[in-house]
């Protein structure tokens, strides 16, 4: 009798248990996503599924949302504890320890512990969150635009709360999906069906400008959003300078989703950083998580932790501060990481040249879909005709004949149609660089081709004359940084940029901001001391 007795309460205590389980699978699956009231949610993500307390499961992510220097030097820290399904926990000390590895990049780090953790918490009363997200549609992107737009339909109707948001697409035009309006109602729009074919050029930088200007209006949290698969190639005028002024100027914080690693990081990771946002990067097939990373956003805008760090910002020498911050839950857990780099100096990355016009063959068919980028530079000339701007021909290799010739006419296309728009022909330099500098060694595709066919320009300002020298190459992006940040140091103007040789990706450290080839010459005699590695001038 005791023997059976003993069976049965095992096996009740096997059913509860396959019970408890079974709730909380359901639980992990139906997460409550917002103040009251709740809205559930069903969809699984690795990214912040909701607002709501979870301590069945164990801490499984640290989120670092953003950092900003406070006015007493210390470091003020957004993040996100989240479980393996992405549900977020509820702050307790007893969950684990923060603390902080702060210095120089490149320099040995100081390890902090947290002087304060606090828990913002997202209530009825908090105010809403207006946000704009542009999504590149540009000729490289392929069908990225119509998957993002799918996974913001099928992900934000859930979304709880006032919030509102406008969906654009841009290549180097805009067309806009939905205004800013209440998620639900804007999410409706969000048709997959309607996304015309990939197509244009990536102009990320004037399209955050556009973004910007939509939300100069909204009165509540001001949040960009920046899907792109892509560099920046035809922002003609913009700068990454340009942008987050504007965005202090409106208090608002641009997110990058990078989609992929073709695409230069740096300049998205500045424009995030110092606006207090973050960079993601997906790789190319995971444009299904677009949606649950933009839901992450708008909660985490109104939801989160807060961690004050101790650190000596205001005696801080360097361009950029490394930043990792450290979660400890217990001896059995692993230690969490994120980490971010906090620019400490204003960073005005340009695409100079800029693509201003392509060619799918030798005539100038085509040219008319480059009006909103011709437009806007006529625009810019006419303004001020003191300035000047070069036009820069190029061709493919397939191109039979004479290719400086076939170069040079594209930039008449162009000279003629800024003419006719009221451009003073004195204006316009014109230069043929023939097929001597395709952007592609391979042509894999059509867009290829085409971008191998262009016409590049950039505007000859005082500040910004054309002539470059090219001291070094090398393998990573990492190195390039660190060999510009020298140069500038030692007084120069620095920068560098993604090139192809042997097939093989390359970064070439430059010095800008010579007015002749004689003064580049000049400097080139000045720059022996140093001994580079070249000093071949552009």
């Amino acid at each position: 009798m005791k023997q059976y007795h003993r069976q049965s309460l095992a096996l009740l205590a096997t059913i509860v248990g396959v019970a408890c389980f079974s709730n909380l699978i359901q639980a992990q699956e139906d997460v409550s996503t917002g103040p009251d009231p709740l809205v559930k949610s069903d969809v699984k993500s690795s990214y912040m599924r909701g607002v709501t307390s979870d301590f069945t499961s164990r801490v499984a992510t640290l989120r670092l949302l953003n950092a900003r220097g406070a006015a007493d030097g210390s470091i003020t820290i957004r993040a996100l504890l989240l479980d393996s399904a992405g549900n977020e926990f509820r702050w307790q000390s007893t969950l684990g320890a923060f603390s902080a590895d702060v210095g120089c990049r490149a320099a040995a780090p100081v390890r902090s512990s947290a002087s304060k953790v606090d828990e913002r918490l997202w209530t009825a009363g908090t105010p809403s969150t207006s946000a704009v997200v542009l999504c590149d549609n540009s000729m490289m992107s392929g069908t990225v635009a119509r998957d993002v737009v799918r996974s913001l339909r099928n992900i934000l109707p859930d979304v709880s709360g006032r919030d509102s948001i406008g969906v654009v697409l841009f290549d180097h035009d805009l067309l806009e999906l939905t205004p800013i309006s209440p998620v639900v109602a804007a999410t409706e729009k969000c048709n997959p069906d309607v996304v015309t074919a990939a197509d244009g050029l990536n102009a990320v930088y004037s399209a955050c400008m556009s973004g910007l200007a939509m939300l100069s209006d909204q009165h509540q949290g001001r949040v960009l959003i920046v899907v792109t698969t892509s560099d920046d190639n035809a922002s003609v005028s913009v700068t990454t300078a340009d942008i987050v002024r504007r965005a202090a100027e409106l208090q608002a914080s641009i997110y990058v989703i990078r989609v992929g690693q073709s695409s230069r990081a740096y300049p998205y990771r500045y424009l995030s950083a110092a606006t207090g946002g973050r960079l993601y990067t997906i790789s190319d097939d995971d444009c299904a998580s677009v949606g649950s990373i933009v839901r992450e956003i708008l909660y985490a805008s109104k939801h989160g932790l807060e961690i004050s760090v101790p650190a000596n910002l205001q005696s801080a020498s360097c361009d950029d501060i490394w930043l990792k911050l450290r979660f400890e839950q217990d001896t059995t857990s692993p230690i969490l990481f994120d980490s971010l780099l906090l620019p400490m100096k204003t960073r005005a990355y340009r695409t100079s040249p800029a693509i201003v016009a392509t060619f799918a063959d030798t005539t100038e068919v085509g040219l008319q879909s480059f009006y909103p980028i011709l437009a806007s530079m006529a625009e810019q000339l006419m303004a001020d005709s003191t300035i000047r701007i070069e036009l820069i021909g190029h061709v493919s290799g397939d191109v039979k004949g004479n290719s400086d010739d076939r170069a040079f006419e594209r930039t008449e296309f162009v000279q003629g149609f800024l003419v006719a728009y009221g451009v003073k022909k004195k204006q316009i330099v014109l230069r043929s660089e023939g097929s001597r500098r395709p952007l592609y060694y391979l042509q894999l595709d059509g867009a290829q081709r085409l971008l191998n066919n262009r016409v590049e320009a950039r505007f000859l300002v005082a500040d910004d004359e054309p002539y470059t020298i090219t001291l070094d190459q090398v393998a990573t992006e990492e190195q390039a940084g660190k060999l510009a940040d020298v140069w500038e140091q030692r007084g120069y103007k620095a920068y560098f940029e993604a090139g192809v040789a042997n097939r093989i990706p390359v970064y070439r450290v430059k010095l800008w901001g010579y007015r002749s080839i004689a003064e580049a010459q000049k400097e080139v005699v000045a720059l022996k001391k140093y001994k580079p590695k070249s000093s071949i001038i552009e």
